[in-house]
């Protein structure tokens, strides 16, 4: 018994080292692949916040289109958008990225957005209608699940509403310690019809300066049923509320009193056709005499004192166009003829007259002068004709957005 106890013989040791040796190998696999799972959730974690980033660009630019709708040149953005640009249509990308925050946005975040018009999807019409400008143009060619990056980022790119359908492509790409992901949506911009009243004249007052047995306001047109002139005085005024010679003048007659809106548009409605103007570029902030630019689908001056007396012509009764003018006068006289809407916001506040018609020439559409400011007919014919197709031309921009199952996150170009 002695003897084995001494004896240095058995397997005790062999085994021991070979289960420290296995313990070891286990452990060191595990280790293995506990670092690579960490390395990997890290880069997963980096891939998400570049989504993330990215997918914020994105929305951001949509909400500049929102407010700022490319319509023309004048309005076009630029060719891409960047961490070095300073543009008022870029996203404030520094702003945007530190929200995320956390330990990858540390490392640093390259970015950029465009925004690219749809032209290769639904190239312009070779006869684009005339009145694209208050309407967008048929949508019918577009194919919106299309979208060639090469094609949409090489040079020279078209960064404005060029075939007039309301759709542009928006691209945003954002990266973080290498891991890039980009994205694109097709955004629309809705238009809307704003409220307008229905009158063929819509004023504080209104009167005709002419003794005439004759029409010089026709209340119906080609109408099926005849509008009215909407005062906002009393009837009780009598001639300081609505003079005329004769009971014909206004024909049929149809005179609304004491209407009780003081505005035939909301300020924000304003506002709207406002910003619209500046987009399509026929916004002007002063204006005198009486210049071409006053015809268009819509026109929107900020003060002006319009006088036209001559032979000019305006729009067309197939395409008839708005004019705002919201602080300042207008006077059409001669054989001018205009076809649409005027509407004077009198935002001077003024109780004189805010619009005058004389001689032989037309307004076909619609007049109105807000607040206590009045309409006076000078005219020596008919000078005043309802059309009630005017009302729909009254349209501004609305919100943008992405137009469903067209965001998608892409493989860059380059």
């Amino acid at each position: 018994m002695i003897g084995r106890l001494r004896s240095e013989g058995g397997t005790v040791l062999a085994t021991t080292v070979v289960l420290m040796s296995l313990m070891m190998m286990g452990g060191l696999a595990t280790y293995a692949y506990v670092d690579g799972q960490t390395v990997e959730t890290g880069r997963e974690r980096v891939r998400e916040t570049s989504f993330n980033v990215g997918e914020g660009l994105l929305g951001a630019q949509v909400f500049f289109l929102s407010r700022d709708w490319p319509g023309t040149t004048g309005g076009q953005y630029p060719t891409s958008c960047s961490g070095g640009t300073a543009n008022e249509k870029c996203p404030n990308g520094s702003a945007l990225i530190s929200a995320f925050g956390g330990p990858d946005v540390a490392k640093g975040v390259t970015w950029e957005t465009r925004v690219v018009d749809n032209k290769l999807d639904n190239p312009r019409l070779s006869s684009l209608p005339a009145d694209t400008t208050s309407r967008c143009a048929s949508a019918s060619r577009a194919t919106p699940s299309y979208y060639d990056d090469a094609a949409m980022t090489a040079s020279p790119v078209t960064t404005y509403d060029q075939n007039a359908d309301c759709r542009m492509w928006v691209r945003a790409q954002a990266s973080i310690d290498g891991r890039r992901r980009t994205f694109v949506g097709l955004v629309r911009v809705e238009q809307v019809v704003e409220e307008f009243p229905k009158k063929v004249i819509t004023a504080g007052k209104v009167k005709i300066g002419n003794s005439g047995n004759k029409v010089l306001v026709n209340t119906q047109g080609d109408a099926a049923q005849p509008s009215s002139v909407a005062v906002r005085c009393s009837e009780s005024s009598g001639e300081d509320c609505v003079d005329t010679e004769k009971d014909v003048q206004i024909s049929p007659r149809n005179i609304e009193y004491d209407y009780p809106s003081p505005t035939a548009m909301t300020p924000e409605a304003l506002d709207r056709m406002r910003e619209r103007a500046k987009s399509l570029g026929t916004y002007y902030s002063s204006v005198t005499g009486c210049p071409a630019a006053l015809g268009g689908a819509l026109v929107f001056i900020e003060s002006g004192t319009i006088v036209c007396t001559g032979n000019s012509t305006f729009n067309s009764d197939e395409y008839p166009g708005v004019l705002i003018v919201a602080n300042g006068t207008a006077e059409f006289g001669g054989t001018t003829v205009f076809y649409g809407l005027i509407h004077m916001a009198n935002l001077q506040n003024s109780s004189d007259w805010i619009l005058r018609t004389s001689g032989t020439g037309l307004i076909k559409g619609a007049v109105s002068v807000d607040g206590p400011g009045g309409v006076l007919i000078e005219a020596s014919k008919e000078n005043l004709v309802y059309d009630d197709g005017v009302f729909s031309r009254v349209v501004s921009y609305g919100n943008a957005g992405i137009i469903q199952n067209t965001w998608r996150e892409i493989v860059p170009a380059s």
